[in-house]
């Protein structure tokens, strides 16, 4: 019996090429991109999993409360960890992380190294982190050791065994290799090339024994079965022992949720989960899109196969025997279509990764669950795809077949457009998506920061640099094609906030503000072009905005105005106070960005302190860049021979913080054209047999007078009015969904009437040339051909 069910299937299937073709391209594209998409899926959803004992990992989060705010924060104070082991039994281990850039230099080769993180040696233990070389369970016990990758073992030591040597670090201090690290997954979220030893913090300047200072993160492992409610609790009530002000609540957050569910900046959601949403939702219309093309073609040639179903019920075949075989030919077709899509994923799975920055590898296929996955799928699709006709097709009576008075029938054609405008809504939406998208991210690259961002370069002038700062910045403001030089502590994308005490007279005692903060040195809002609305920046006219022991003056933005409840011009000379320095304002800036478009733009406040300044600030003059370049780094080897000159653009800081979008672009653009393109695929079908169908009809009326373009007209109509219709339906739910999405960014474009036109201007022009050449190509046939049997 299932012989003879493929059998015929195979017959049909080069019985009928045409529609074969059209089925089988559609079914493997629409593979195709389901697949990739759940590759994608499946690699977002797997981050941070493949640590042992992952369950039981945590990171240690807090909610703040500001002005009757919370805001989500998460990293900790330093005293934080090694205190959860002695006072809080259901912690089994603790570990700090701080990211720590560093120079680091071995003989000729001398690089800043950013992705270097000071860990507890516990850390190593917590995360299991897998070692090439060295002793693991010792790698950051001794002060000056340091664990480094792979990688960077070559970019040092080319060939050379690495484990034993030593590494300079900052010019000044000598660190030996005691391991080499595994390569760290790219679905891990923290990644690093080096670990030192968590203490030497404490040479950096960066340490602190305060509770209420945060800037390190703090992971936990808990004992089997731990109640995460009274660990949090205990966690808690351990902060405010030791920190009397702290009205902070701590939590647990898991390490494999991290990735999909983490915090942008303070208080805003920016996990990936949204995304998996997306894409997940994409991926299954895509599927339908290409089952629904089956479903129709499948449906309209039920006439076509009709004596042959009416021959097999009178020669005994049943309903069930039926849609066995239609089922054995939609699965038949499904199985061609995998075949077809696995070699179109072999062949684009490159370009893929390079799209989605994934390390997806053709490994994959002989993975037992990407296997058994994809089989699934293909079942799946063949089931969906073939349902419908199966159920249809068998339902056909013999004796109205072999005596030629079956129809169509009305219900099977109004199934047909219902389906039709289903694919053709999916598609408008996908269209209205990628333009709302892209023009999101267009307007966050492009939008006015508040600042000049364009042609502004810094690099890092901390630690030994910082003594040489002053003379760096002389240095470069005697180079051709420098503009202006300043310095700050953070660049302009960094800056972080701080509750840091802020007060002013007047000042509610109970209100609490969060304040971003930045120390920067003379001229800064000029080197930079930030306005100034009232008052003035530091200058060296005014060497009393100088700060002496714990007094200064302060620069403020908009939003520090707003809330002391004063005008700009009365913030001028007011008394401001924030950590730990009393002074008074001496200008207010206009807001800028210093955080991503998703933030609302918060309280800002600079001090001034050119004695530490981490990051020097040069704007060039537009033009000839690259000679402007040269002649820095000449100028800043002639005096700092043994530092390697490495700098960054500001604009790419920028674009940097939103690569998830422009991804996001990336896929959707693709995966709507597809989608197009699968149901174009079906339209092209559904033509070629309305053409086929209305034949004899278009003879006639062409017989009676009937122009070409008229009869082109008739049979677009109905398709076009399906466009339209799908139009309609399709507009509201984009309306609802993307503005739900557009909810997150607290600067957004405005969902405009353009973009829902054009996606069904678009549809409309792109179903008309596949139906036109259908239509045109019946409309110019000679009557005779159609109408010689009449």
């Amino acid at each position: 019996m299932l012989y003879n069910y493929l059998k015929v299937a195979i017959r049909n299937l080069f019985r009928h090429k045409t529609y074969s073709f059209l089925n089988i391209v559609g079914l493997a594209l629409g593979l195709a991109c389901s697949i990739f998409i759940l590759l994608w899926v499946q690699d977002e959803l797997s981050f941070d999993r493949f640590y042992e004992n992952a369950e039981n990992i945590y990171r240690v989060e807090q909610d703040q409360f500001y002005s009757g705010e919370s805001y989500h924060v998460n990293v900790t104070p330093f005293p934080i960890g090694p205190g959860f082991k002695s006072e809080i039994p259901e912690i089994e281990n603790a570990a700090r992380l701080a990211y720590q850039p560093l120079l680091i230099k071995y003989k000729e080769n001398a690089f800043y190294e950013s992705e270097i993180v000071a860990a507890d040696q516990s850390y190593l233990d917590i995360f299991g982190l897998g070692f090439v070389k060295g002793d693991k369970s010792n790698a950051l016990h001794e002060p000056y050791s340091i664990a480094i990758s792979e990688e960077l073992a070559e970019k040092y030591f080319g060939k050379e065994d690495a484990l034993g040597k030593i590494l300079t670090i900052n010019n000044k201090y000598d660190f030996k290799v005691t391991g080499l690290i595994e390569k760290i997954p790219l679905n891990a979220s923290f990644r690093f090339q080096a670990a030192i030893p968590f203490e030497f913090l404490k040479e950096t300047g960066r340490w602190s024994e305060s509770w209420g200072a945060n800037s390190i993160i703090t992971f936990v492992k808990l004992q089997h079965g731990a109640d995460l409610t009274k660990v949090n609790k205990k966690i808690t009530e351990l902060v405010s022992k030791n920190n009397e002000d702290s009205q902070t609540q701590y939590m647990l957050a898991p390490i494999t949720g991290l990735h999909l569910f983490s915090y942008f900046g303070f208080g805003k959601p920016d996990g990936a989960i949204q995304y998996v949403y997306i894409f997940s939702g994409i991926a299954l219309f895509v599927l339908l899109i290409a089952c629904i093309n089956f479903m129709n073609l499948s449906t309209a040639r039920s006439a076509n196969r009709s004596k042959e179903i009416g021959m097999r019920k009178v020669v005994g075949a049943n309903r069930k025997n039926l849609i066995n075989q239609f089922f054995g030919e939609s699965l038949l077709l499904s199985f061609i279509g995998m075949i077809i899509s696995l070699i179109i994923i072999a062949l684009l799975l490159n370009q893929f990764n390079d799209i989605t920055a994934k390390e997806i590898s053709l490994s994959i296929f002989f993975d037992y669950k990407f296997v058994l996955g994809f089989l699934v799928i293909t079942i799946f699709t063949g089931i969906i795809a073939g349902g419908y006709p199966a159920l249809f097709l068998s339902s056909f009576r013999p004796v109205k077949i072999l005596k030629g008075s079956l129809k169509s029938g009305v219900k099977n054609s109004i199934f047909r457009k219902v389906l039709v405008l289903f694919q053709f809504s999916l598609s408008i939406f996908l269209i209205i998506g990628t333009l709302v998208v892209y023009n999101q991210l267009i307007y966050m690259q492009n939008k006015n920061l508040g600042y000049d961002k364009e042609h502004v370069l810094y690099f890092q002038t901390s630690g030994e640099l910082a003594e040489n700062y002053q003379l760096i910045k002389d240095e470069f403001l005697n180079t051709k094609g420098v503009i202006d030089v300043s310095g700050a502590n953070h660049p302009p994308s960094m800056i972080g906030s701080n509750s840091g005490g802020a007060n002013w007279e007047g000042k509610d005692p109970e209100q609490g503000v969060l304040i971003g903060t930045n120390v920067v040195d003379f001229n800064y809002t000029k080197t930079m072009k930030i306005e100034l609305l009232a008052g003035r920046g530091f200058s060296k006219e005014f060497q009393s905005d100088l700060p002496t022991d714990s007094t200064g003056k302060f620069l403020v933005n908009e939003e520090v105005v707003k809330v002391m409840g004063v005008t700009n011009n009365e913030a001028i000379g007011a008394r401001f106070e924030f950590m730990g320095v009393k002074g008074s304002i001496v200008g207010v800036m206009k807001n800028f960005h210093f955080n991503s478009m998703r933030t609302k733009i918060e309280p800002l406040a600079m001090v001034l302190a050119p004695e530490y300044i981490s990051f020097t600030v040069v704007r060039i003059a537009p033009g000839n860049i690259s000679e402007t370049i040269d002649n820095m780094k000449a100028a800043w080897e002639s005096i700092l021979p043994g530092y390697p000159f490495e700098y960054r653009f500001i604009d790419e800081d920028f674009e940097r913080l939103y690569r998830t979008e422009e991804r996001m672009v990336d896929l959707l653009k693709y995966f709507s054209a597809m989608a197009i393109i699968i149901a174009c695929l079906g339209l092209f079908g559904l033509a070629s047999f309305t053409a086929e169908q209305r034949k004899k009809e278009i003879g006639i009326r062409k017989v009676l007078g009937a122009s070409e373009i008229k009869l082109t007209y008739l049979l677009c109509r109905d398709f076009l009015l399906l466009v339209i219709i799908a139009s309609f339906i399709a507009w509201p739910i984009s309306y609802y969904i993307l503005g739900g999405w557009l909810e997150s960014f607290a600067y957004r474009i405005n969902l405009s009437s353009w973009m829902f036109v054009v996606s069904g201007l678009l549809t409309m022009v792109v179903a008309l040339v596949t139906v036109g050449w259908q239509a045109v190509k019946a409309a110019i046939a000679n009557p005779v051909d159609s109408l010689r049997n009449e």
